[in-house]
C-alpha cells in the first residue's frame, strides 16, 4: 500500500511539472479600466518579500501595454509589470499564461503573456488592493522615476 502511495505522489508531482511547460489557459478579459482615481494612495501598497501565491485566477484588467493586474477570487488582485511594452495587450480577446490558476511564483522573470503578437516576460509580481491603487502605485514609480532623472540631469 505505501509503496502505491509514493508512486502516485511521484506521478502528481511529475504531471504538475510538466503542466508548466504545456499550453498556457486563456483568461478572459472580466476588469473593467476605468481612469485612474486621484485619490488612491500608493502608500497602502507593500511588494511581497519571498514568493507570491496565486490561487483561482479568473480575469485580468489591462492598464496600459506594460502592466496588468490579474484577478484572482473575488478580492486578490496582482499587479504584473512586464519587462517591456507588449504590442497587442489592450486589443487581445484573451491572454495565455505561462502559469497555472493555482501556482507560486519564486522567480517572475520566467513567466510569461502570450498575445496574439508573441510571448511577453513578467518583470515583477505584487499584490494590490484594487485596479485603482496599481495604477496609483505605477504613476508613483513614473513620477519618481522622472524625479531621479531631472536630478542626474541637473547634477550633469
Amino acid at each position: 500500500m505505501k509503496r502505491s502511495t509514493t508512486r502516485l505522489a511521484l506521478a502528481s508531482l511529475l504531471a504538475g511539472c510538466m503542466t508548466i511547460a504545456a499550453a498556457a489557459p486563456t483568461l478572459s478579459q472580466q476588469d473593467s479600466a476605468p481612469a485612474a482615481s486621484p485619490e488612491a494612495e500608493p502608500t497602502d501598497l507593500v511588494a511581497p518579500d519571498g514568493p507570491v501565491r496565486l490561487r483561482g485566477l479568473n480575469g485580468y484588467a489591462v492598464l496600459d501595454r506594460q502592466h496588468l493586474v490579474l484577478r484572482a477570487g473575488a478580492s486578490r488582485r496582482y499587479l504584473v509589470t512586464l519587462k517591456r511594452r507588449c504590442f497587442g495587450l489592450r486589443s487581445s480577446t484573451g491572454i495565455g499564461l505561462s502559469l497555472r490558476s493555482h501556482t507560486t511564483i519564486h522567480n517572475p522573470h520566467f513567466e510569461y503573456i502570450q498575445t496574439e503578437q508573441g510571448r511577453c516576460y513578467f518583470d515583477t509580481i505584487e499584490e494590490v488592493e484594487s485596479n485603482d491603487a496599481a495604477r496609483a502605485l505605477i504613476a508613483a514609480r513614473a513620477e519618481a522615476a522622472a524625479e531621479a532623472d531631472a536630478a542626474d540631469t541637473e547634477s550633469r
